[in-house]
């Protein structure tokens, strides 16, 4: 375990994710890794909240709508609470955790992101959110095991 000097935390702050980013804090201060929590914004749902809002619902940002408007709202939720809150779980660590946010597909830009950033294991939770997101997007989990080109830890 030695070799482990990179630990990514992916995050959509949901209860497994943040278990999954305390573990990595523990085993980065074990071994003096350097930790990035990383949130992977579902391009998939913009359009989503979007229609919503413009059907008479409210988006994420409880603005009008417009798909400019749901990314920043989506962008800003990403930052203050998601990832801040997965970057405390992380708890103190020398440098501190990185935390890094992306567009794209969750498992496809996690497993990216790793083989582009010399990550040696990926510490993610073993369910995101909501039971009717993991069906219609499939589990992010599942597909990260079954694509990273490194090591792979789920924590429940």
């Amino acid at each position: 375990m030695s070799s482990i000097k990179h630990i990514l935390v992916p995050t959509d702050g949901s209860e497994y994710s943040l278990k999954a980013a305390k573990f990595a804090g523990d085993l980065a201060r074990s071994l003096g890794a350097k930790v990035t929590v990383l949130m992977v914004l579902d391009q998939r749902l913009v359009v989503a909240d979007a229609w919503n809002a413009t059907a008479g619902g409210s988006d994420v940002s409880g603005d009008t709508g417009t798909v400019e408007a749901v990314k920043s709202a989506m962008e800003d939720r990403a930052t203050s609470d998601e990832l801040a809150e997965s970057s405390e779980a992380v708890g103190d660590i020398k440098g501190g955790a990185e935390t890094v946010q992306v567009w794209g597909h969750p498992a496809d830009d996690i497993c990216r992101y790793a083989a582009r950033n010399d990550v040696d294991l990926i510490v993610m939770g073993s369910h995101g959110r909501g039971a009717l997101k993991r069906a219609i997007l499939g589990s992010v989990s599942h597909a990260v095991v079954n694509s990273a080109e490194c090591a792979v830890t789920i924590v429940r």
